[in-house]
């Protein structure tokens, strides 16, 4: 039945079957191909247009490829309509590619709250995934266009606003409005939108590439947990409050045609509220279309968010669950069931469940994209990510690796120092630990992988910390030893053997020649964290400090060390002994350069300026939130138990807070600060930063407002409305000033709607957390200052 659908629908005698690849490297709309004067081909139609045009040219099989992209679409010769197909991140880099950068993970683009720098790095990424492109495009003889030009790993809007959750590592922090800042940045980075000459529809815009927005609206249970027994952490539950308050800002901002507008998002693998995600009326027609007003494409996640939906509804087949996303706005199929999956489509086509001008509306849309990204046009000089203008040396080329290591270095959270750092020299030193060169028992945590985490290409050469101390200390004496495994040898998905966390893991004369190097060294760095094997997809966490093993490691290295500096790499935050270290400092998987950015921040090439995006928790709030289900990861209310992020947590949970780091020889203050609310209700605000230090450092000044109240609401303790990062002279006061928009300053209402609570408000302008008491204690008090504010 559903052949003779498609033999009905069929234009120009077409069959709707893959065609053989002519060796041409013509572009669809070049001149003299058979669409170069047809409508589709006009490019001062505009792409809505055109889409239409091309689209009534297809017959419905091409559709329904279009609708299955994954693992790619088929070249068709007659109208040389070239072949695409989904499958990359591009969140630090393009994946699955061989010979790229790779940029520090997401999590250490936050860490650096530096907007440009994000952006950088984004367009770096977006140039290698035209190059990757490029280079496809010439070995298929152009009959691929779109190699690594859609991302459907696109940036997180999810946060991480629970510590035990694996996946930290692909967010940008827990914060919503610093995720919506430095995640907007990314998507216009890889995005790139530019204007397009000529076209009739100004709202037209070319793309480097398209990204996807992740993960729609959960997903933050990858795997099995402690609680209860239970395994299945993708049913979440949340309060209209709730969405309003730490959800729906975050993914409106990404999808909003005038801020991030991301051309596609992915629905999640998880109901909300028991409504599944991808056949959620509220999410994928309330929010995204009517109240951000996107046209993004609504894809699946992979393996995949179909199948979900019926095995959480058992009385759901799987063709009924496919009818029921396609018919609410589901666009393409991402996932690796394509065989059965194109069967219950045939079949939903069939049966009338499933309309053609349904899957005709949603190729059109796909179509939409190709020609965002270029796919037809003749890449003329107007073009502005055309094949001619890319210089391929840049794919992982000097200027790249160097944007690598200046990257790893800006993201290094200087957490602790008594005045070791910098070091001048290294003079003797040990470096030791399964993270000093990434020596250990799995595959992550061997040849510098483990610094990369996830979701990442392979670069051409990684350089660890080991190898970095060497490179930079020339005439020193430098010993490498492991001490130990990162973990017992468990591997994530598996609950830990209990030595990898309550007793000492390996026999005592395991870490002797480690105790040993110390011992002798005049500086011992010691590289401790969390890797791929305890924190990732699939792999929650069951505790909040280092593997056991780690810790008998760091405790016999302590008794010895003459000079002790702490290396962490994780992308959660870790509960670990600092007491004994000189100096600490957090590197969240700085990728192929992460050892010279670790480096270049302990010799002070670099002046740290990176800042926690995340709250660092103590184990205590472990043991207070795994009671029941209420407080585990399938709750999305914050304020549950002792709370969770900066604007609901405890404060005495708190190891290490929001926005803390670090920096040498600068003491910042802020004074001056000033607050007016405008007609427009927005707060206009301004502060001087000085610096009574000896050496510049650059400042990430914070602004924060607290005061709202509703009865019989929770209360959120404080918002982060603004953040600048300023270089600030010593004896050289510098004016920050900040536009805090009206929506930043509204309350979550119980029904789901946002308001201004009517009021007087603190506004503080911080070098550090208004609520960080370690902070306070360590940079002193004049680091922070408010004033008063009425709304």
């Amino acid at each position: 039945m559903f052949l003779g659908i498609v033999a009905a629908l069929a234009v120009c005698g077409r069959s709707g079957h893959p065609s053989p690849i002519p060796a041409t490297l013509v572009r669809t709309c070049a001149p003299g191909q058979p669409g170069a004067s047809l409508p589709f081909c006009d490019r001062k139609l505009g792409f809505k247009a055109r889409a239409a045009d091309l689209s009534s040219r297809l017959n419905l099989s091409d559709h329904v490829n279009l609708f299955f992209s994954y693992p790619g679409t088929p070249f068709l010769a007659d109208l040389n309509i070239k072949s695409w197909s989904l499958d990359h991140t591009c969140i630090h880099g393009v994946n699955k590619q061989s010979n790229v950068t790779v940029f520090p993970h997401a999590i250490a683009q936050g860490a650096t709250w530096d907007r440009a720098l994000v952006e950088r790095i984004s367009n770096a990424t977006a140039v290698e995934a035209r190059i990757i492109t490029a280079k496809t495009y010439q070995s298929t003889h152009g009959a691929n266009s779109g190699a690594a030009l859609s991302c459907d790993g696109g940036p997180l809007a999810n946060s991480a606003h629970d510590p035990r959750w694996g996946r930290i590592s692909e967010t940008y922090g827990e914060d919503p409005f610093h995720i919506q800042q430095i995640g907007v940045t990314a998507m216009q980075g890889l995005q790139n939108p530019q204007p397009v000459p000529g076209s009739s529809d100004p709202a037209d815009r070319w793309m480097a590439t398209r990204q996807v927005t992740r993960h729609y609206i959960a997903y933050h249970g990858g795997s099995g947990d402690t609680i209860n027994g239970t395994k299945n952490l993708a049913a979440y539950n949340a309060t209209n409050r709730s969405l309003a308050d730490s959800y729906f800002p975050t993914y409106g901002a990404f999808q909003n045609p005038s801020k991030g507008f991301a051309d596609g998002i992915m629905c999640a693998m998880t109901t909300l509220n028991g409504e599944p995600s991808c056949g959620n009326p509220l999410l994928m027609t309330t929010m995204l279309r009517e109240e951000w007003q996107s046209d993004a494409i609504i894809q699946t996640d992979c393996c995949d968010s179909i199948q979900t939906m019926s095995d959480f509804n058992k009385s759901l087949t799987k063709q009924a669950a496919l009818a029921k996303a396609v018919n609410d706005g589901l666009g393409v199929y991402f996932g690796y069931w394509v065989t059965p999956f194109r069967q219950f489509m045939e079949w939903n086509l069939g049966n009338g469940t499933i309309l053609p001008a349904t899957m005709v509306a949603a190729g059109e849309r796909v179509l939409l994209s190709f020609m965002r990204l270029g796919f037809f046009d003749d890449h003329s000089a107007d073009f502005p990510f055309s094949n001619a203008s890319i210089d391929w040396t840049e794919m992982d080329g000097p200027a790249h690796r160097a944007l690598a290591r200046t990257a790893a270095a800006e993201s290094t959270v200087l957490l602790k120092n008594d005045g070791i750092l910098p070091l001048s020299s290294f003079g003797s030193v040990a470096v030791v630990g399964p993270f000093a060169k990434c020596a250990g028992s799995s595959p992550k945590e061997q040849d510098g992988t483990c610094y990369l985490h996830s979701y990442n290409g392979n670069p051409t050469a990684i350089t660890t910390i080991y190898d970095a101390v060497k490179n930079a200390s020339a005439g020193s004496a430098v010993t490498f030893a492991l001490g130990s495994n990162a973990t017992c040898g468990w591997r994530c998905g598996l609950t830990p053997p209990a030595a990898c966390w309550d007793t000492p893991g390996p026999a005592a004369d395991a870490m002797q020649s480690a105790v040993a190097a110390a011992a002798a060294a005049d500086v011992t760095i010691l590289a401790v964290g969390l890797g791929a094997t305890v924190e990732a997809e699939g792999c929650d966490r069951f505790n909040l400090t280092l593997p056991a093993v780690q810790q008998e490691l760091q405790r016999r290295i302590s008794k010895v060390a003459k000079k002790l500096i702490l290396v962490v790499v994780s992308a959660g935050g870790v509960d670990f002994d600092d007491t004994q270290a000189n100096a600490v400092v957090w590197a969240p998987y700085g990728g192929q350069a992460a050892g010279p950015g670790v480096v270049d921040v302990l010799r002070g090439w670099t002046n740290p300026s990176a800042r926690l995006p995340l709250t660092f928790y103590k184990q205590s709030w472990f043991d207070a939130m795994t009671d029941n289900i209420s407080t585990s990861l399938l709750s999305l209310d914050l304020e549950i138990g002792v709370g969770r992020t900066h604007r609901y947590v405890a404060s005495e949970y708190v190891k290490y807070g929001l926005g803390f780091g670090l920096s040498y020889g600068t003491a910042f203050k802020v004074s001056g600060v000033t607050a007016t609310k405008a007609a427009n209700g927005s707060v206009s605000a301004s502060a001087t930063v000085s610096n009574s230090g000896t050496q510049s450092g650059r400042s990430v000044v914070q602004a924060y407002l607290s005061g709202a109240k509703v009865v019989g609401q929770p209360v959120v303790q404080i918002n982060l409305v603004g953040f600048e990062k300023v270089m600030v002279l010593p004896g050289t006061p510098t004016p920050v000033q900040f536009i805090v928009d009206l929506h930043d300053t509204e309350t979550a209402m119980a029904d789901g709607s946002r308001s201004v609570v009517p009021g007087a408000y603190t506004l503080w302008i911080c070098d550090h957390h208004p609520l960080d008491t370690n902070a306070r204690a360590t940079l002193g008090t004049d680091a922070c200052a408010s004033c008063t504010v009425t709304l």
